[in-house]
């Protein structure tokens, strides 16, 4: 995909519509819905309106409904999470601390969450439909230069994205502060341990039931949902950046069942870590 075979992609919206297999999908690459007209719907982890002005970032191994597209016009960028790697460690900011007495949100369990909707000002959006606009061009005209070019295209419209979750980083009204902030907070902070429902209840004062309760209904996740999926992220990565063998990796991120990890790693990515691990690396 892309020039000099980057591993990235941009798609009109509409466009050529692909053949989609029926049922959810998980992608193995990060894709960034820009959306410049029209109504449509999607699902991520629950029911969405989407519609001109919103920009929509999908990370990787987030299960999702195909979108609806409605008479939606815009861009898809699709791309390989290892593309990030390019632009330093901290790619994904924290949200700013001058919030007054509100609690900064859990930045990585909304971003794991794949519900980012980001509605930028005017001035924003226009650089950011300018430079998919001009990474649009780059891949599809080929010419010299052009993987230097893209990338640096690349670069410019990620930039833009990480400063407008900096400044206004999303906050789910539930996730502003209180318990299920705490809880999400907790669980970001000890995900790769064993932890179960009662150990989040009890660090954040309440009861498991309660706590399970409240979470389900202003998340639409469980615990143990939001747990499964910061653990995911982790194994992703570990599995392309060290040599490490399933085993190892399994008690890395917090099973200590590795057969429990394999199932669970099988039923979120379509394929065993072993597999994915092999087929990401070619």
């Amino acid at each position: 995909m892309g020039a000099g075979g980057l591993p990235l992609r941009v798609i009109r919206i509409p466009g050529q519509r692909p053949v989609i297999p029926p049922g959810p999908l998980v992608s193995t690459f990060f894709m960034i819905f820009v959306l410049t007209a029209g109504r449509g719907r999607a699902r991520l982890l629950e029911p969405l309106e989407v519609h001109e002005g919103d920009i929509h970032l999908v990370p990787p191994g987030m299960e999702h409904q195909p979108l609806e597209m409605g008479n939606l016009e815009g861009w898809l960028v699709g791309f390989e999470p290892l593309l990030l790697r390019s632009l330093g460690p901290e790619w994904l900011p924290e949200p700013p601390r001058n919030r007054g007495a509100v609690k900064p949100t859990p930045a990585q369990s909304l971003f794991v969450r794949g519900l980012l909707r980001l509605r930028p000002g005017q001035a924003r959006w226009e650089r950011i439909v300018h430079r998919v606009a001009e990474l649009e061009a780059e891949l599809r005209e080929a010419r010299w230069g052009a993987e230097n070019a893209t990338y640096a295209w690349f670069v410019l419209l990620v930039t833009e994205l990480l400063r407008e979750l900096q400044e206004h980083a999303p906050l789910a009204p539930a996730m502003s502060g209180g318990l299920v902030h705490d809880a999400l907070a907790f669980i970001e902070a000890h995900c790769l341990r064993p932890l179960s429902l009662q150990d989040v209840a009890a660090a954040v004062g309440c009861t498991p039931s309660h706590l399970a309760n409240v979470i389900r209904k202003e998340t639409g996740l469980t615990v143990g949902d939001w747990l499964r999926e910061h653990r995911m992220v982790e194994a992703r990565r570990r599995l392309l950046d060290t040599e490490a063998s399933v085993e190892s990796i399994a008690g890395q991120v917090g099973y200590t069942d590795v057969t429990h990890f394999i199932r669970t790693f099988r039923r979120v990515h379509a394929r065993t870590p072993r597999a994915w691990r092999e087929q990401h690396r070619r």
